[in-house]
């Protein structure tokens, strides 16, 4: 894809991070991938800008490829906020224990686990050296995204595999194969609940591991900690956001925990027997 200029500049800065370099690489999940990408980094009204770009670009060169069908849907600027998902601790669980067919794959499920277990960005992880241990068991960084630090407490494991991404940073890879990497370990480890989900506007249903990315991780860690019975406010404290509202944002709504007085409520047969005789 020859761009050049500013605008082009910034079209193709979000392209690349979603693994899109060639013509080849457009499919659907690396489209979903590219929306998820300017959403999350951009302002609401510079990611329409984008979108708008990335749309003529395509338009005018769409004979180069074959784009999916739905491909102007998937890069429509809708104001629907997004509904992820989360791994819960089984899963995290599940996730830990399969097998990786290499040191790329190793590298990845490993700091996913990181990011899980700490709830930094997967950014912050890949910078994560022995330097960032206190001698009392925590972990203090300060994020390259918002500058904000954060003090969080780690257990032996979560330091052996930042010792392990420390010593294997030349074995990661690009954000796209890194998200489909992760799809494929989810899958393996039976990650595979049915889900609805809202990426980039676009309502999808399917098996978790699908809609699985990096990202997936700090939210699992936003989300575990609410059910564990942390606070918004401890929670934005260890994820390092400035402000609760980014925090409620990215805890998955679950389930309500309901007392058992009030379930025998919607369990309760009321209807009214027929009298014998």
């Amino acid at each position: 894809m020859d761009n050049k200029g500013g605008a082009a500049d910034t079209l193709r800065k979000h392209l690349t991070a979603a693994g899109i370099t060639k013509w080849k690489d457009i499919s659907k999940q690396s489209l979903y991938d590219f929306a998820d990408e300017v959403r999350k980094t951009t302002a609401p009204s510079t990611t329409r800008v984008i979108f708008a770009r990335a749309k003529v670009f395509l338009n005018r060169y769409s004979e180069s490829c074959k784009l999916p069908d739905d491909w102007k849907a998937i890069l429509a600027a809708k104001t629907a906020r997004p509904v992820r998902t989360f791994l819960n601790t089984e899963e995290l669980g599940l996730f830990e224990a399969v097998k990786t067919r290499n040191a790329t794959h190793e590298i990845v499920k490993v700091e996913a686990l990181i990011e899980a277990y700490t709830g930094a960005r997967i950014s912050d992880v890949m910078n994560f050296t022995e330097a960032n241990f206190s001698e009392d068991g925590y972990l203090t960084y300060t994020s390259q995204k918002t500058g904000v630090t954060a003090t969080v407490p780690v257990s032996e494991k979560t330091r052996g595999w930042i010792r392990y991404a420390q010593a294997h940073r030349e074995d990661e890879p690009g954000t796209f194969t890194r998200n489909y990497i992760i799809r494929t370990l989810a899958r393996k480890a039976g990650i595979n609940t049915r889900v609805k989900v809202v990426h980039a506007g676009v309502e999808r249903e399917g098996e978790k591991w699908r809609f699985l990315s990096s990202h997936s991780f700090r939210i699992s860690a936003a989300t575990n900690l609410t059910l564990a019975g942390a606070s918004l406010y401890e929670t934005m404290a260890i994820l390092g956001h400035r402000n609760i509202a980014t925090t409620e944002r990215y805890v998955v709504k679950t389930r309500p925990q309901i007392s058992p007085k009030v379930m025998s409520y919607f369990l309760t047969d009321n209807t009214p027997k027929e009298k014998e005789g």
